[in-house]
């Protein structure tokens, strides 16, 4: 149980971490654009990879959405997962469900999602240095063959802690990085596994998020970046 949460909060990097001034330069903005992050653990080996398929770009009143899929791969290409899932930009703010985060794993397909109308991270337009972000929370709960099973997720003290220049094997881009605190817990058969990590992202304005990491009680445990893009 402990390797799938790892996994959500991997997966959960790549979808939280967005920012927006022009919407339309987003890759997840773009319709057919296709992004591939790799997943590396600890000592720097690729583990599995994430890769994102816009299918449609629309509009929904004055605000831009966009339909994707993600599939999660191992290394050697076999599909692990896959999923949907929605982004919304108004006004030039990003608007990202938390849900959509969680892979298509057998564990959480047959939950239902509880939430209070707080399950989305916002990323404002303008971005600078010492600002502090919204926080985010949210809760699935439901019955795994049986077996009531829960899973909360908080995300909190997000901050811009600077800037940073980032290459990775799809480019090389100016980022901020953000910081923040990332808390999962899953409840079954009575058991309640928690784990607490810190994560940082980067992303570069205009494009979107470039490498997203995670440690855990001071120690790095892994980090994903992008390694392919498609346009």
């Amino acid at each position: 149980m402990r390797k799938i949460l790892f996994l959500i909060a991997c997966l959960s990097l790549t979808v939280s971490a967005l920012s927006a001034q022009d919407c339309k330069n987003y890759y997840y903005m773009l319709n057919n654009a296709e992004v591939e992050m790799t997943m590396f653990d600890a000592k720097g080996t690729a583990v599995a990879k994430n890769v994102y398929n816009v299918l449609s770009v629309s509009k929904e009143g004055t605000a831009s959405v966009s339909d994707f899929t993600s599939t999660l791969k191992d290394v050697k290409g076999k599909t692990i997962s896959s999923g949907k899932g929605k982004f919304k930009c108004n006004g030039g703010e990003i608007m990202i469900d938390m849900k959509m985060s969680l892979p298509n794993l057998p564990q959480l397909q047959d939950m239902k999602m509880e939430s209070d109308g707080n399950a989305f991270l916002n990323y404002p337009a303008n971005l600078k240095e010492g600002q502090s972000l919204p926080d985010g929370a949210f809760e699935m709960s439901g019955n795994v063959n049986g077996m009531d099973m829960s899973l909360q997720y908080k995300v909190s003290d997000r901050k811009v802690s600077g800037k940073e220049k980032v290459t990775t094997a799809g480019g090389s881009w100016d980022c901020y990085k953000i910081t923040y605190n990332m808390s999962l817990s899953m409840k079954m058969m009575g058991m309640n596994i928690p784990m607490e990590m810190v994560a940082a992202e980067w992303f570069a304005p205009g494009f979107g998020v470039v490498k997203t990491e995670t440690s855990k009680d001071g120690k790095l445990a892994g980090h994903m970046e992008i390694t392919h893009v498609k346009k």
